[in-house]
Order: C-alpha cells, then structure tokens, then sequence
C-alpha cells in the first residue's frame, strides 16, 4: 500500500524532477504555432509564386505508453489557416492570328479545423529539458477559402490587368485534406506537470488541394497545401 502510495505523495509536495521521470499520465495542453506556407504544384503551367504567414491554435492532448513515458501518442484539436500563391499562363489566338497572353495570379487563404495523429518520442530528462521527434499524419475539414486573383491580359505588346479580392473559392476547394508530419523540438519541465513546449514541424500535403477543373485550360491539377510551423505550447 504504501508503495502505492508513494508517487502520488511526491507530486503533491511538488517533486518536479521524480514527476518528469516518470511522466507516463495523459497531459493536456493548448499551442499556438506561426507558420509559413505556400501551395505545391505537380502539373505543368501552374506554379508556385510565394508564401504567405498563418498560424494555428488549439489543444494538445498526449497519451504516453510504456514504463516511463517517453513514448506517446499525440494528438489534438487545432483551428489552423495556411494558404499560399500560385500563377498560370495561358496562350489563345482569335481567327486573325493575333496571339493573346494571360497571367493569372492567385492567393489562396485557407482555414482548417485539423486532427494531428503522431508519434512522439522522448528523451529521458536531461537537466530539466527532454527532446522529442514526431512523425505521423494530420487531417483536415475546410471551413473557409477565400482568393484575391489578378490577371495580366497582354495582346500585340499592350498589356492589361484586372484585379479581384476576397473571392468565395470554397466549392472550388477539397473539402477534406491530409498530409505528413514530421517534426522536433524540445520540453523544459517548470514544476510538476507544467511544461513548456518549442519545436519545428513540417507539414506535406498528400491530398490534392483543388477539385477537377478548378483551372481552366487544366484537366485535375495536382496541387498540395504545404507549410512549416513554429509550435510553442505549455503543458498543464
């Protein structure tokens, strides 16, 4: 009984040091992550043109496996918005064989409700900091798209644009999205259970990011919402 009791007895006069060793309960914990994404093209005549600056928020939830906790599964809750710019030129020619030239451009601003499902790996405490690794897959709902698009028109030398912004291009957008995550970063344990959390974590798209013939001229491109995030969080 009372090596039952032992454990619970140190973490209430807050043994941090013991509690970070053997930390094999679930934790909860809110993060909030700046990112930097763009769109990836696989088709030809559509091209990446540029990264935009988002960022993400939610909960964190983690449940360790093993004798001491180094191994979890991690998981969450997270509004996230990501987006990215593309461009696609075009030729047509009329009856006269006068050649006209379109560049369309377009950014894209994309907001998700996601579900991580990872792997994280941890270090014993070295100090009062722990590092991990992470890799698994996320998944994602779209619950808004909006678009600012400009096309440069160009016919015998004579160039001209037109502008549009804020455009609804939700139903031109996958309802669903997944992709990889793979990632590291680091703990520093404050007291007790209370941690807090840095790392680094790219996010690869594998689902395609727009629906068939949502460019004209192209017949299904395949286009993935990529980025990379700064994740700080704290553990409670």
């Amino acid at each position: 009984m009372k090596k039952v009791l032992l454990p619970f007895v140190v973490l209430l006069f807050g043994a941090s040091h013991l509690a970070a060793q053997t930390d094999n309960t679930v934790r909860l914990g809110i993060k909030l992550a700046p990112n930097l994404s763009w769109i990836r093209s696989d088709t030809k005549g559509l091209e990446s043109d540029g990264t935009l600056i988002g960022y993400s928020f939610g909960l964190m939830t983690e449940f360790p496996f093993g004798t001491n906790g180094n191994y979890r599964f991690a998981t969450g809750l997270f509004l996230n918005n990501v987006g990215g710019k593309s461009k696609q030129t075009t030729s047509r020619a009329d009856t006269s064989g006068i050649t006209t030239n379109l560049l369309n451009s377009s950014t894209v601003y994309l907001r998700y409700i996601e579900l991580p499902l990872t792997m994280k790996l941890m270090t014993n405490e070295i100090g009062y900091m722990r590092y991990y690794g992470q890799l698994g897959f996320d998944m994602g709902v779209n619950i808004r798209a909006k678009s600012d698009a400009e096309t440069v028109t160009t016919t015998s030398g004579t160039s001209r644009t037109t502008t549009e912004s804020d455009i609804d291009v939700k139903e031109s957008v996958n309802a669903f999205k997944a992709g990889l995550v793979i990632g590291g970063g680091l703990e520093f344990n404050f007291s007790g259970s209370t941690s807090a959390m840095a790392g680094i974590t790219y996010h690869s798209g594998f689902t395609n990011l727009y629906k068939k013939d949502s460019f004209s001229g192209l017949d299904n491109p395949k286009t993935y919402a990529d980025y990379i995030e700064l994740s700080l969080g704290v553990f409670f």
